[in-house]
């Protein structure tokens, strides 16, 4: 492209002063004159500071395609791994919220390989196929989530714990009805309705097999599933492995989950020590990891 600079008008001087506006920059009245003044020219240069350019007040096609860069909004275009890779503002934004629901990938507003695991992921947490492509209906997923991520920082929510009383409020109030697939999966299931009677004789959570009748409607439905496990259409699924953002994840999924029934799909991804069977210690030990999780995500 040729350089833009003092003087200049037209369409490419109007893009550029919209781009710049965008970015929070004060034009004075050029954009309305379609003129590229002082004022057009000393928000270039701050910009090129910012965007660590060689020191100018000209648009190159350097500082042009970081201007560009700059000013995506998710949306924009679809995102995916590719080379060379995707990146800018709209990418930083995925990254951000995606960080923040559960699923780190960093913040270098790079589309790489790691943001890529993490869009899948967060596809299958939030029931869409896991194809790795931020289009329209990862878009809308992460737009329905916007309370949950945006404006906050990246935090390791589980790095908080509960206190007892707190705990034993979410589940005096929370429904919850949890079921496994195998023999593994149910004791599972049992063992987190024990603890959570264990913590108080209120609570409302219960193993599938202790239901008398079918669940209300109002009952969030926790299914336990062993790896590898093919998504049910439309049900989130939320991977159950030694990451410490299980709660957040754990939320992003129920938060996600719609129809008559809230239903959610936990994949138990963790392997037994001893490479055969899990031990009593091993399955207490994912009862009290699960139930932590829903605890925080009802917190």
């Amino acid at each position: 492209m040729e350089t833009i600079g003092l003087g200049a008008t037209g369409l490419a001087v109007r893009d550029v002063q919209q781009r710049l506006q965008a970015l929070g920059f004060e034009l004075a009245d050029e954009v309305e004159r379609n003129s590229y003044g002082a004022a057009t020219a000393a928000a270039v240069s701050a910009f090129r500071v910012q965007a660590q350019l060689p020191l100018g007040d000209t648009v190159d096609s350097q500082a042009w395609a970081a201007l560009v860069d700059a000013t995506f909004t998710l949306g924009d275009r679809v995102l995916y791994l590719r080379m060379p890779y995707f990146h800018g503002r709209d990418v930083a934004t995925l990254q951000t919220a995606l960080s923040i629901l559960g699923f780190s990938c960093g913040a270098d507003g790079i589309f790489g390989a790691h943001t890529e695991h993490a869009a899948r992921e967060f596809q299958s947490n939030v029931g869409i196929e896991p194809d790795g492509i931020v289009g329209d209906s990862t878009f809308s997923a992460i737009k329905r989530l916007h309370h949950a991520w945006r404006g906050k920082e990246t935090l390791a929510v589980e790095s908080r714990s509960l206190g007892l009383a707190r705990v034993a409020e979410v589940l005096e109030k929370t429904g919850i009805c949890v079921s496994g697939t195998d023999e593994l999966t149910r004791s599972i299931a049992r063992r987190i309705s024990n603890l959570a009677t264990a913590t108080t004789p209120l609570s409302k959570v219960v193993s599938a097999p202790s239901l008398a009748a079918a669940p209300q409607q109002t009952l969030l439905m926790v299914h336990i599933v062993r790896a590898p496990y093919e998504l049910d259409d439309g049900v989130p699924l939320v991977y159950f492995d030694s990451d410490a953002t299980l709660g957040t994840r754990m939320r992003t999924a129920i938060e996600s989950s719609g129809g008559a029934q809230p239903h959610i799909l936990v994949e138990l991804a963790l392997e037994p020590a001893n490479g055969m069977n899990f031990s009593g210690y091993e399955e207490q030990h994912c009862a009290i990891a699960l139930l932590d999780a829903l605890c925080l995500a009802f917190a």
